[in-house]
C-alpha cells in the first residue's frame, strides 16, 4: 500500500514539522507549497492522504478537497491544518469535506491520531498503519 502523504503548507517551517510528524509515523512525506505543485504531484504519484493548510498563495484547502472529490483517482482523506483555532473554521473545513481539521501547531499525538483515523476510515478492512498510544 501507499505510504507518501503529500503535505501542502506555504510555510517551510509549518510544512518541515508537519512532515517530521508524518514521517514519525511511518509515512513518506512528500511536501510542497502550493495547490498547483500539489496538483502536479496527483498527477505522478499516488497517495494515502493529504495534510493541508487551510489558506495556500494559490488557493485553499476547499479547492483541494474539490480536486480530491472530482478525480476518482484521487480518493484520499484531506486533514486540514490551519493557525485558526475556532470552532467556525472547525465546522467550514468539516462541511467542506475535510475528514479532520488540526490546529497549528499540533500537538504531535493530535496529528498521529487524525493520521491513523484517517488511514482506518480509508481503508476499513485493515487495521492501522501504527499503533498510537493512549
Amino acid at each position: 500500500m501507499c505510504s507518501a502523504v503529500v503535505v501542502i503548507s506555504a510555510d517551510p517551517a509549518q510544512r518541515e514539522q508537519l512532515s517530521a510528524i508524518v514521517s514519525s509515523c511511518g509515512f513518506h512525506p512528500v511536501p510542497c507549497e502550493t495547490l498547483a505543485a500539489a496538483r502536479e504531484l496527483f498527477s505522478r504519484q499516488r497517495f494515502r492522504l493529504a495534510l493541508c493548510e487551510d489558506i495556500l498563495p494559490d488557493g485553499n484547502f476547499q479547492e483541494l478537497i474539490a480536486t480530491v472529490r472530482s478525480s476518482p483517482g484521487l480518493r484520499m482523506p484531506v486533514i486540514v491544518v490551519s493557525q485558526l483555532d475556532d470552532w467556525g473554521s472547525f465546522l467550514e473545513a468539516m462541511m467542506a469535506g475535510a475528514f479532520d481539521y488540526v490546529g497549528f501547531p499540533p500537538y504531535p499525538h493530535e496529528l498521529e491520531r487524525a493520521l491513523a483515523a484517517a488511514v482506518c476510515a480509508a481503508e476499513p478492512s485493515r487495521s492501522p498503519a501504527f499503533e498510537v498510544a493512549a
